[in-house]
């Protein structure tokens, strides 16, 4: 199952640049971040929980790669993080900008 066919809102050129900055996984957790705020219809500043299941299913996003681009990330103001405890899926939500 292809990610792309999931994606029906408004990605901003300016944040997946920002993102990409950051390599390959922070590129495959923008992409599911987005993916999962179409399906799920969520307000861009709403946050969305980081199924490692879901992420390496679709995108590739191995778990423990999500941890290191996850403190990457947030260290870089790109993103924001809640962790919800042990054992429980980190939510998270993009706070880039759209515009520079």
């Amino acid at each position: 199952m292809s990610a792309g066919k999931f994606i029906a809102i408004p990605i901003s050129v300016y944040q997946l640049n920002e993102f990409i900055k950051y390599g390959r996984d922070a590129v495959r957790l923008f992409g599911y971040i987005k993916t999962k705020m179409s399906m799920d219809r969520t307000p861009k500043d709403t946050f969305v929980i980081v199924d490692n299941k879901k992420a390496e299913e679709w995108f590739g996003l191995h778990q423990p790669h999500k941890w290191v681009v996850i403190k990457k990330l947030e260290a870089a103001g790109l993103i924001e993080a809640k962790r919800n405890g042990s054992g429980r899926a980190v939510a998270v939500k993009i706070i880039v900008p759209t515009k520079h």
